[in-house]
């Protein structure tokens, strides 16, 4: 069970001396204009208020690195935080410094506020308090295809043009909206390109959270059910509510998907190491995917709300061609 840590009394200082330097709450409309400041960003249901251009960005986790990238905003990344060992996306144009990374797991307050940034971007915040991160000056933004993944925001559905349209909002927080809005019309337009209709096959996303961890699979909501859809396919697990699932090698072989969707990269571990730890469960040779060999391989960021899924969708969609 994570607990949220206390603030030690100079954060406290840091914090009061930070909200004095701060305008005072409101509602400013939102603008797409560059460098018109104040905006207003709704977030996962709530209102933002970001006073000027983010200049010292701290990411949390890899989605947000790429979205950044992708808006022409990766220059502001001051500390990375919480990717766990996954490989940024090779796609990303302007990569930020493997120097940036200050916790390669979830950060807590204290890091977070001693890392001083001016905005704080990721998945959520499960071993800090997303209040005191507040109280401290510094906004919070989450990507928006993770909204629900933490207990702090709301979740709703989501699809492929959810991350277009995050990429489109961060243009706006820094003033680069055309750039921004260019990667967005593009992205849409692989999006249109790579969705099929219903192939009437189904298919299981299946990965490993860690090297200990057993077997586990993505369920009916979030992205990975999001990119399985729009790639013709019918999650076996489409059933089930939650993003993340530990599953079984019986339920696997009672469920006897088509295809096996096999995630690699998301602890550090090459793609034949992932295949390797799959093959050697007791029994999973028994899918009749397997012995097919319908498996295909995709990197760790493709199941990210980034632009990295896109091109999931476009490898599992002509990997699961005919």
């Amino acid at each position: 069970m994570r607990t949220r840590p206390t603030l030690a009394t100079t954060l406290l200082l840091v914090g009061a001396t930070a909200l004095a330097g701060c305008s005072s709450p409101g509602t400013a409309p939102a603008t797409g204009a560059d460098g018109a400041y104040p905006v207003t960003i709704s977030d996962c249901g709530t209102d933002v208020q970001i006073d000027s251009r983010p200049e010292r960005v701290l990411t949390v986790g890899t989605a947000a690195v790429e979205l950044l990238d992708a808006a022409g905003a990766s220059s502001a990344i001051s500390a990375r935080t919480a990717e766990f060992g996954a490989a940024l996306s090779s796609s990303i144009t302007d990569p930020p410094s493997d120097d940036l990374i200050i916790d390669p797991a979830d950060p807590t307050t204290e890091t977070i506020v001693g890392a001083t940034p001016d905005l704080v971007f990721g998945y959520g915040l499960f071993s800090a308090d997303p209040a005191q991160v507040e109280a401290a000056g510094i906004p919070v933004l989450t990507v928006q295809g993770e909204c629900g993944h933490d207990a702090t925001t709301a979740g709703g559905a989501v699809d492929l043009h959810t991350i277009t349209d995050d990429v489109r909002r961060l243009g706006t927080v820094f003033g680069t909206s055309a750039t921004a809005d260019a990667a967005a019309d593009a992205l849409d337009e692989r999006i249109a390109a790579a969705t099929r209709a219903s192939t009437g096959a189904s298919a299981a996303w299946l990965y490993y959270f860690s090297s200990e961890d057993p077997i586990s699979a993505y369920g009916g909501a979030g992205m990975p059910a999001a990119v399985l859809s729009a790639a013709g396919l019918e999650n076996v697990y489409g059933d089930q509510s939650d993003v993340y699932l530990t599953v079984s090698t019986e339920s696997l072989l009672a469920a006897q998907p088509e295809w096996i969707v096999l995630t690699h990269g998301l602890y550090g571990e090459t793609e034949e190491q992932a295949r390797e730890k799959l093959l050697a469960e007791p029994g999973i040779g028994e899918l009749d995917a397997v012995k097919a060999g319908r498996i295909v391989m995709v990197g760790a960021d493709t199941s990210s709300p980034s632009p990295a899924a896109v091109s999931g969708l476009e490898t599992i969609a002509a990997g699961t061609d005919g």
